[in-house]
């Protein structure tokens, strides 16, 4: 060999490398689960339910509902029914287009939610910057 061992480490000095490492593991662990349990935002069955408000154009206020259903559907009055995901600090909505005009098959929004309590939400979209209030309706 090149490189020989300097010194062969003890049985107490491997068991405390193991213990060292097992509780950081564990610390590591509560850590996360701490967080996941008491600090994250709610899941996405928070969204089921009927919502209603207004959109706000550039030009004018628009009145919207929402309806998110529990299988992941939703339907809106003005739009054909699609499908929705709630994921962390976003609403997904995919929507189906069938226009003979239109390119893309779905066309998909994304709003950041910058509050919500349990009557109320308020998101922007990320691209085009609509701001939306929505209330509870059921």
């Amino acid at each position: 060999m090149l490189y020989p061992h300097a010194h062969v480490w003890t049985r107490w000095q491997k068991r405390l490398v193991v213990t060292s490492a097992a509780v950081t593991i564990a610390a590591f662990s509560a850590l996360v689960y701490g967080y996941e349990r008491y600090y994250r935002g709610p899941d996405d069955s928070f969204f089921v339910g009927t919502w209603g408000g207004k959109i706000d154009y550039n030009v004018a206020e628009i009145g919207a509902t929402f309806r998110f259903k529990p299988d992941h559907t939703s339907e809106c009055e003005s739009e054909p029914t699609g499908k929705w995901h709630g994921g962390g600090e976003f609403l997904y909505l995919r929507t189906r287009v069938d226009r003979a005009w239109v390119s893309m098959p779905y066309t998909v929004q994304i709003w950041h939610i910058d509050s919500m309590t349990s009557t109320e939400l308020r998101m922007h979209d990320v691209y085009l910057g609509l701001h939306a209030v929505l209330k509870r309706v059921e």
